[in-house]
Parts: structure tokens; C-alpha cells; sequence
């Protein structure tokens, strides 16, 4: 197979080199060059043997939040200076009083339908003998819990919804996401990166 074969269902790497050589996260390109490891996507079985018979039993718990590491090779002092501000960027996420996620993009982390991460941990700086440096990165998936309703109780608005008073005093609408913006380009690069 060639590089002209469409990868991950989304792009060719040998048309789109640079879509593969960062990532977007929020509004902000990784400097240097990235690799990505452990992206992949696992079910949460539980696997039980049966008591007194032969064989098991198995039944699917949902799917764990996924979690990844990403080394970013940085080449030169300009990548490291970029760097600074890139770490700030990740570590924004954990740095206040409530974690929050950013959007992300890299066409192996969609295909595996990683949209929204939080830092997991940065490593420092390992320095090669040509003056660039590596760092690894681990990003946690985002995604909040959903509690099963209690068969008692009665429905509220969720964590996206907020409740407004229309003309018959009860109705819901959606509270303003602050990722929009950047969950928009993010579609878009996606939708751009689909086009033949």
C-alpha cells in the first residue's frame, strides 16, 4: 500500500503531512513534531466464570474514558520557545479551581473519536546532543459522568440544558458551550480533511 491510500478513513498522509505532524488544541497547533501512542479504543468488559459449570459469562459496562500519550519532538529553540506557551496551554486545563477539556485534533485521535481532552501530566524536557528536546505528554478524555436516573425521581435539565420560564412558565434551552468556537473550526478542518 502507498501513502496515496486514504488512512484512518479521513485523510491521506501523504497528501496532508502536516495534519499529521501536530495537533490542534483549542485554537493552538503543537510546535515541533508529534507521535501519538496508546489512542486506542477498549470496551469495559466483565468477564465472569460460571460457578459449578463450564464456560463464562460476559457482559459490556460501557467503554472506559480513553487516555493517550503524545511525545512532541522539538528541533530547534524556536520549537522549544514555542513550547512554553503550548505546556501553559495544556496545563490550563488542570491549573484552576474546576479541570476543564479542550478540543483536539489529529486525524488518528478522530478516527478513534478522542474529541475533548484534559492534561493527564507533562514531562519535562529531554535534551538530545543537536539542541532540540523531547516531551511527553498524557491527555485524559473528557467526558462527564452520566448517573443513571433513580426510577423515583423526576427528570431535571441536564448539565447542557438550563430551565427558562416561556409564556406557560417552564421550558429548556441550551446553555452556551465555551468550546463552541473551537469545536466549530474543529468540524471544519475535519469536514475540509474528508474532501477528496
Amino acid at each position: 500500500m502507498t501513502d496515496d491510500v486514504l488512512y484512518s478513513g479521513l485523510v491521506m498522509p501523504g497528501t496532508n503531512p502536516e495534519l499529521f505532524a501536530a495537533i490542534l488544541l483549542g485554537d493552538a497547533w503543537s510546535p515541533g513534531v508529534v507521535t501519538l501512542s496508546g489512542h486506542n479504543r477498549e470496551e469495559n468488559w466483565d468477564i465472569q466464570s460460571a460457578k459449578g459449570a463450564e464456560g463464562s459469562s460476559t457482559k459490556l459496562n460501557g467503554r472506559p474514558v480513553g487516555q493517550f500519550q503524545a511525545s512532541f519532538f522539538l528541533a530547534d529553540q524556536d520549537d522549544v520557545y514555542a513550547w512554553h506557551d503550548f505546556q501553559r496551554l495544556i496545563e490550563s486545563t488542570t491549573s484552576g479551581p474546576t479541570p476543564f477539556a479542550l478540543p483536539i485534533f489529529h486525524p488518528d485521535l478522530a478516527a478513534n473519536g478522542f474529541i475533548d481532552v484534559t492534561n493527564g501530566g507533562v514531562g519535562g524536557l529531554v535534551w538530545d546532543a543537536q539542541g532540540g528536546a523531547t516531551v511527553q505528554v498524557k491527555f485524559l478524555e473528557y467526558r462527564p459522568p452520566h448517573p443513571k436516573p433513580s426510577k423515583k425521581a423526576t427528570p431535571k435539565a441536564t448539565a447542557g440544558t438550563a430551565r427558562v420560564s416561556d409564556e406557560n412558565g417552564y421550558g429548556t434551552r441550551e446553555k452556551p458551550d465555551p468550546n463552541e468556537d473551537a469545536k466549530r473550526e474543529l468540524a471544519a478542518l475535519v469536514e475540509e480533511a474528508q474532501t477528496p
